[in-house]
């Protein structure tokens, strides 16, 4: 079991509504998943056997209501949390009951004594084990507790021996090839899973996960042909299968190829290694609990999935198995969203610094130069003037001749300065100083815990002191040519301590322009310029960042209107969640999308849906805005381009993606002419996009109001407008 958070968590809500949400939910957690259509799918199954479904059912309504009177924390209840293993228990109950036909007062006093201690020991470890380790409990409490239901019947019944199940017929093979052996015990795997061991509910869960999750179903049915492969290397008979619990297999792999991680070749080796372990383990522990008359149970699998998430949890870095940052959702959407983010912000975890001055400069040498930005000092950026024209104006002889000499010097970000030099004269051009080689200095010990250090400022150009506090774009002092430096240039880099020459450390600028001959200068969010890049700082825009900041939440309708006339409408309802993002989501379609603004750049993520709501369209279209007022700038990004392909695509890209990388949709975006607000113009950027997705989007945005139109061509030349009609806040 994984805990998985509520999408969205009420302030307020009934014991009905906890009911509703709970109880499917905790069936679908029998699969780490938080969606409750596969939920109430897998309850329906357990109906199957309708005296086992019962048991489980009435377990887990019993558990919503104990923990709602006993005044436990509802959201563990809406979530299904609270309520996983006395559903379990339950269900072996109702199994043992099917065994042996237990009096009804008999069957009554072992399923309350049962589900009461379920609840409680399932309390009581998910406590323990989340102190003392970090990590859920699983089904260790469920199985705690039938293990000592196991020992009381067997004491006083004997040994359980299920009679033939009802359907145990209707799915068979004629010639029982190896591949249809395996295919049945798969599915008899699955089924067992919600103590159903006959193969239809488990092939009816099995198509049902594969429509939701392939990505799950294929994971999960690697890891079992792993272990029974194990299994039959080792020379084991028929029925060590049944022995180890096939359903430890399937759990196995998707805890840990698809719902711990995201998924990967990493991941899915990892799962597929440990599934062998399960199986070895699993054996023995079977071969060993024989003597107390106790099945394997869950017990092999859960030992291993604990085992390898406290012992990854002492990396010092993720490497190759990243851990899954959303829960419970699909692994196919956790995996594009990993991965779209990975290429679209690839500096977020890089220090990242501001451009230290207020115009345009050449950068001369960049990171692994091949002057002096070597080894230890490879992360670092030297900057002249020049942008324009040469480096230099007249001969070059006098410092006075480079544009770049006596100019500001800005606080790339702000800090504490920790050291300074002034003292050292400036050397005429051409000329060197290397045993002063920082010459006059400013280093910084920034907020964030890093050290920056500007060097080659002008003699008795440092305005600032040890000591002082400065703030990003103060004036630390004007550039020079003193130290190591035959021309004027401000070096800047980030290292690891306070002291010169110290080792540097890799880190990005953000927020800056860069100019290329020819082409339209561009905005980028963060990055490291190439040798020779032509970088300058952006400008704020004030108006459009409150713009955005000020998009109120509501229900915003539009009218949406083809090439040809037609039109409907769809309604998007905008609100917030705890994290204080956009969340918009279309009462038309099944689509919702987030969207943020960080530090004055307004960002689109997390869509899912039809391609034909607006909500797609704006994904595509306000991808990025930079929240700048510099002219004729452009800007790029990349949405995912899943979402406009045909179904049966989609299927392969979800499968794919994982282990491939995602399938992007490149924009090239700039602004327009709006009056009174601002318009965003984004252009496909690739040579054969699919033809649903949007080849140009126009998106016209006014205060308070937010996007109130958007024009869109797509790539198969179809049009259309969505024109903002009405808007209605929400009540207070």
């Amino acid at each position: 079991m994984i805990f998985i958070p509520e999408k969205e968590a009420p302030a307020a809500t009934s014991f009905g509504d906890a009911l509703l949400r709970g109880v499917p939910r905790a069936y679908a957690l029998l699969f780490f998943s938080g969606d409750a259509r596969l939920g109430w799918w897998v309850l329906a199954l357990t109906l199957f056997s309708p005296g086992i479904g019962l048991c489980g059912l009435g377990a887990a309504v019993a558990a919503v209501a104990l923990g709602w009177v006993l005044g436990y924390d509802r959201s563990h209840l809406r979530n299904g949390f609270m309520v996983f293993n006395p559903l379990l228990v339950g269900l072996s109950v109702g199994w043992l009951d099917y065994c042996h036909a237990f009096p009804a007062p008999v069957l009554a006093l072992l399923w309350s004594a049962a589900v009461l201690g379920g609840f409680f020991v399932s309390a009581m470890l998910e406590a323990w084990v989340g102190w003392h380790f970090g990590l859920s409990a699983h089904s260790l409490p469920s199985v705690a507790v039938s293990y000592a239901v196991y020992l009381a019947v067997h004491h006083l019944y004997g040994a359980p021996i299920p009679p033939p199940m009802p359907l145990d017929g209707l799915l068979t093979f004629p010639f029982q090839p190896y591949e249809a052996s395996f295919f049945k015990a798969l599915c008899q795997s699955f089924g067992s899973i919600f103590f159903q061991s006959q193969p239809l509910p488990g092939l009816l869960l099995l198509v049902a996960l594969a429509l939701l999750s392939p990505l799950t179903t294929l994971v999960a049915s690697g890891a079992f042909a792993a272990g029974l492969f194990a299994l039959q290397t080792l020379g084991l008979p028929a029925n060590a299968l049944q022995m180890v619990g096939g359903f430890n297999l399937l759990l196995c792999g998707i805890a840990l190829g698809s719902s711990y991680f995201v998924t990967s070749f990493s991941s899915v080796l990892l799962a597929l290694l440990a599934s062998v372990c399960t199986a070895i383990l699993g054996v023995a522990l079977a071969s060993g609990l024989l003597n107390f008359h106790l099945p394997a149970s869950a017990l092999p699998y859960n030992a291993v999935v604990l085992v390898v998430l406290y012992a990854l949890r002492q990396r010092l870095k993720a490497g190759g198995l990243v851990p899954s940052p959303t829960p419970g959702l699909l692994p196919e959407s956790t995996a594009r969203q990993v991965l779209l983010h990975s290429r679209r912000f690839p500096d977020v975890n890089t220090p990242a610094l501001c451009v230290p001055f207020d115009e345009a400069r050449v950068v001369t040498q960049g990171f692994s130069g091949k002057l002096t930005h070597r080894g230890k000092w490879q992360h670092a950026l030297d900057f002249e003037g020049g942008a324009e024209g040469g480096r230099h104006t007249g001969s070059g002889a006098e410092l006075s001749d480079y544009p770049v000499f006596n100019t500001p010097v800005l606080a790339p970000t702000g800090g504490l300065v920790v050291y300074t030099e002034a003292g050292i004269p400036d050397n005429q051009p051409g000329q060197n100083n290397p045993d002063q080689n920082w010459g006059n200095c400013v280093v910084l010990h920034a907020e964030a815990g890093w050290y920056v250090l500007l060097a080659h400022f002008k003699q008795d150009g440092v305005l600032v002191s040890a000591g002082q506090v400065v703030e990003r774009g103060q004036l630390l002092g004007y550039c020079g040519n003193s130290g190591r430096s035959p021309v004027p240039h401000l070096h800047l880099n980030m290292q690891v301590n306070g002291f010169l020459g110290a080792p540097t450390l890799p880190f990005c600028l953000k927020h800056f322009i860069e100019e290329t001959p020819g082409e339209r200068p561009l905005f980028r969010t963060s990055g490291v310029p190439e040798g020779r890049a032509v970088v300058r700082p952006s400008t704020s825009n004030t108006a459009l960042r409150e713009l955005f900041q000020g998009w109120l939440p509501g229900e915003y309708r539009y009218r949406i209107t083809g090439e040809k006339g037609q039109s409907h409408e769809e309604s998007l309802r905008l609100d917030f969640d705890e994290a204080g993002r956009f969340r918009l989501r279309s009462n038309r379609y099944a689509a919702h999308l987030t969207a943020f603004v960080s530090d004055g750049v307004f960002f689109c993520t997390e869509f899912s849906g039809p391609s034909q709501s607006v909500l797609a369209w704006l994904a595509a279209g306000l991808a990025r805005v930079p929240c700048i007022s510099d002219e004729g700038v452009g800007w790029l990004d990349q949405i995912s381009s899943v979402p406009f392909r045909p179904q049966v695509l989609r299927w392969l890209c979800d499968l794919g993606e994982p282990f491939f990388g995602p399938f992007l949709l490149p924009y090239r975006y700039r602004f327009g002419n709006e009056p009174g607000g601002f318009s965003v113009l984004a252009e496909a950027a690739m040579d054969h996009p699919p033809s649903q997705s949007p080849r140009e989007v126009a998106c016209s945005l006014q205060p308070r109001q937010g996007v109130v139109r958007v024009a869109v061509r797509l790539c198969n030349d179809r049009t259309f407008l969505a024109e903002l009609v009405h808007y209605q806040p929400f009540a207070s």
